[in-house]
């Protein structure tokens, strides 16, 4: 006769919701409870309306996975001897059966191999303002992979105490970069910082600074102008394996005798317009590219930039190959492919619409520019064929 549960272990997943990683760990956890061992879980965000606190005195909690532990959360835990899994060092006064760590050093790596390996020479780094140690510990792996490849790299220093001034602090900064720097910012929502920066300095990207972030929100990534590339982490895999631990712990009630420390880490660069190697000092090819993206979704074509340039085609033609080494026809039709290319990644829209709304007369037109082009159909750019 099978031995049956009494009931399915109660987790508590405390998370801060303004980070994509820290979602990305519910996902995973979530995944593993709809394959393995369901949980009734109490999860909190942070957002409106939650409870802030736990009822001390019907403390019913078998397990907690955490970003955070407010202090009289870690005096229960305590208390109870309740299994828990930490991201970084948090609640040092609880000793946790497990630590989410990240390989910043590797992700630095990552950085620093993208962004010498397109041949950018002069390099920057920004940190997260408050000096966090993840951020610090990216900073110093960053300027070493480039200091070891025989260049220098600047860093911000931020004012800690003073956030009002650290945006007109960072432009004036950034002003004093050599261009073009390639500049690492320690995760995506400083990347967006710097992005701003930038445009109210007056300074191109990536044309004056190439931008590279962490974390690949994409909302944050792709609603910038340019888009950020950025770089993803193992978020998901993370919070699996954690949640595959403590459900261990929790079904053999055998807690390790030590720390097992879990460790996440990026592996690849989802590379945006931010960091693209192809910054032209030309004023007139600029305005000609920022004209191509603005219009990207009409069928225009290289007599209408003429007329809205108010250049000859000549001098158009002439300037913009020699600043890139590719025609203007050329230019049009790869940023087209590269437009179709996410609408058919990212939507199940027909190809027929997608064909109107990246320029192309229509989809037979969008098909053989891709057999052309790209050596494939549209239809093999699916994601979920």
């Amino acid at each position: 006769m099978a031995r049956l549960a009494n009931s399915m272990p109660h987790v508590a997943i405390l998370l801060e919701s303004t980070y994509a990683t820290h979602t990305q760990i519910l996902r995973g956890i979530l995944r593993f409870t709809q394959l393995h061992t369901p949980w009734t879980l109490d999860v909190r965000m942070g957002r409106a309306g939650e409870p802030t606190s736990f009822d001390a005195v019907k403390w019913n909690v078998d397990g907690v996975i955490a970003t955070r532990l407010p202090p009289e959360l870690s005096a229960l835990i305590r208390r109870h001897r309740t299994p828990t899994i930490v991201m970084n060092d948090i609640g040092s006064e609880v000793r946790p059966i497990a630590r989410i760590l990240c390989d910043n050093a590797a992700i630095a790596r990552l950085a620093a191999d993208t962004l010498t390996g397109v041949g950018f020479q002069n390099f920057a780094f920004v940190g997260e303002r408050s000096g966090i140690q993840w951020s610090v510990e990216r900073e110093q792996a960053f300027a070493a992979e480039i200091a070891r490849r025989g260049f220098p790299c600047h860093v911000y220093q931020a004012d800690r105490d003073d956030a009002s001034e650290d945006n007109r602090n960072l432009q004036e900064w950034l002003l004093g970069l050599p261009r073009p720097t390639a500049l690492f910012a320690a995760y995506d929502i400083r990347a967006r910082q710097v992005l701003d920066a930038c445009h109210a300095a007056g300074l191109a990207v990536p044309d004056d600074i190439a931008i590279l972030g962490v974390d690949d929100d994409e909302v944050i990534c792709e609603t910038a102008t340019p888009a950020l590339s950025s770089i993803p982490l193992s978020m998901e895999d993370a919070g699996f394996r954690a949640a595959e631990m403590l459900d261990h712990v929790l079904a053999t009630r055998r807690r390790p005798r030590g720390t097992t420390d879990i460790i996440f880490t990026g592996t690849r660069v989802v590379a945006r317009r931010s960091t693209a190697r192809d910054a032209v000092a030309d004023a007139l090819v600029r305005r000609c590219r920022v004209l191509m993206e603005a219009n990207v979704g009409r069928p225009f074509n290289v007599t209408d930039l003429v007329a809205s340039l108010g250049v000859s085609r000549r001098t158009l033609e002439t300037r913009f190959r020699a600043a890139t080494g590719r025609s203007l026809n050329t230019e049009i039709t790869e940023m087209r492919i590269r437009r179709a290319k996410t609408m058919l990644a990212k939507s199940s829209m027909p190809q027929a619409a997608i064909a109107t709304a990246c320029g192309f007369c229509d989809a037979s037109h969008l098909n053989v520019i891709f057999r052309r082009h790209c050596g494939a159909p549209p239809s093999a750019f699916r994601e979920n064929k």
